[in-house]
Formats: C-alpha cells, structure tokens, sequence
C-alpha cells in the first residue's frame, strides 16, 4: 500500500505539475493577449487619426473651394496661374497664348500674333473681324460656358504685335451668350 500511495501521489504531484504548467502557459497567454491589446489601442487611435485627418485634408478643400466666389480676384488669379503653367504654346501657327490674368470678374486671354506688327494691322477692323469669332467660340464652348460665363465672369481677349504692343482688346460678357 506505501508503494500504491507512493505511486497515487507521485501522479498527484505530476498531474498537479502539468495543471501548474499549463495555468502557466495560460497566464502567460491572457498577458500576452492583454499586453497585445494594449499595444493595439494606441496603434488603433493613430491609425484612426490619420483617417480622419487624411478625410479632412482631402474634403475641406473642396467644401471651401465650392464656396468660394468664381468672379473673385482670388480665385480667377488661381485659374490664371494654372494657365501660365503651360504658357508660352502656340495656339496655330500665327498666334501665341501668353500668360493669362485674373482680376475681378474678368479672366484675360493674352495672345501674340507672331508673324505681324501694329502697323500691318488695322486694330478696329481687327476687333470688328475677331469679336464675333472669340464669342461664338466662348459661347458654344462648354468649359467657357459653364465655368465662367453662367457664372457672371467676362472673358477678355488681348491681342499684341509680334513686337508686344497691344493691336485690340474683345470682351466677351454673359450677356453677349445670353446669360
């Protein structure tokens, strides 16, 4: 019988040595689990900030920009500067688009005819024979149309000499499309 207790507490010991072991290893993996969780919250709250960020830098813009007055200075000088980005580009072969210019309620096309000087020219006639051209253009163009003439902004088309001295001005207003 002292050998049977011997053996029967021998195996208690050993069995109490495995479920000392293994509540061990659980310990040890709900803390890893909760040390995880831990790392994860703060990784979660950064992660989650820079979404909302991202969102915010992304949105606002547009909201403003939505908001913003299209016959302003401000934002017909922004245009303008757009334009510019790709200023000078030959239009045709005689006409030259320079750099554009916003200013209240009006965006200025300024064009350079290469192959002429002022003398060669007659600036009203000019005018007179330009007018009708640049307006039906404008008008029937949708880009023009729809983002600055129903929008109240006047276009205004300066001509200059191969020289740069200006030859003839032509607004083109809402009122000339019908707006």
């Amino acid at each position: 019988m002292d050998c049977r207790l011997g053996r029967k507490r021998q195996y208690d010991l050993a069995s109490d040595g495995i479920a000392d072991a293994l509540s061990g290893t659980v310990t040890r993996r709900l803390d890893a689990e909760k040390s995880r969780a831990l790392m994860m919250k703060p990784i979660l709250w950064i992660a989650a900030g820079v979404i909302v960020a991202y969102l915010i830098w992304w949105v606002l813009p547009n909201y403003l920009r939505q908001s913003e007055d299209p016959r302003s200075a401000e934002h017909l000088s922004r245009i303008a500067g757009e334009i510019n980005r790709s200023v000078p580009v030959m239009i045709d072969k005689e006409t030259e688009l320079m750099p554009a210019e916003g200013r209240q309620g009006m965006l200025i096309y300024n064009y350079r005819l290469v192959s002429y000087a002022v003398a060669q020219l007659n600036p009203v006639k000019f005018a007179a024979g330009i007018k009708q051209k640049v307006t039906q253009e404008a008008c029937n163009r949708a880009e023009t149309r729809d983002d600055f003439l129903k929008k109240g902004v006047t276009l205004r088309y300066s001509y200059f000499a191969k020289d740069k001295q200006p030859i003839a001005t032509v607004d083109v207003t809402p009122a000339d499309c019908g707006f």
